[in-house]
């Protein structure tokens, strides 16, 4: 298989382990948002609190990255931010993406039995079951 030129968007940071109180508190939320708005002001928010992870996107790669550089490790509420750049796949460019294609249609069918049985088929009728007397004699 080819190799596949991937065109990655810098423009989204997770955070990860994050603080539970983000998740419960609006003025610990709205103190974590202050720090990424400094980068950019047009910055939204997404929070998953099962994951304990907050998605930060950004409007501009320059803005992302100085977030990123400036706040991974750094402090807040008590434990140290761990930001990591999300790898957003460029979906603009679908034609000379080179994953491995699905077979043509003319290959393509279903491994199913048929919707009906076919004309003249009928069912075997089952055999009366053998009882072995002896065998019941000794468990009994």
């Amino acid at each position: 298989m080819p190799a596949q030129k991937m065109e990655w968007e810098l423009l989204v940071i997770v955070a990860c382990e994050v603080s539970e109180e983000i998740f419960t508190k609006q003025e610990v939320q709205d103190r974590f948002e202050a720090l990424f708005r400094v980068y950019d002001e047009h910055a939204t928010f997404q929070l998953f609190q099962s994951f304990q992870r907050v998605q930060i996107n950004f409007s501009n790669r320059e803005a992302a990255a100085q977030a990123r550089i400036e706040l991974h490790d750094s402090d807040f509420n008590g434990t140290k931010l761990k930001l990591y750049f999300a790898q957003v796949q460029d979906t603009q460019d679908r034609a000379n993406n080179s994953y491995l294609a699905p077979p043509p249609p003319m290959k393509q069918f279903l491994i199913s039995p048929p919707a009906s049985p076919p004309v003249g088929w009928r069912p075997i009728e089952d055999a009366t079951p053998t009882i072995n007397y002896d065998l019941l004699r000794a468990i009994a």
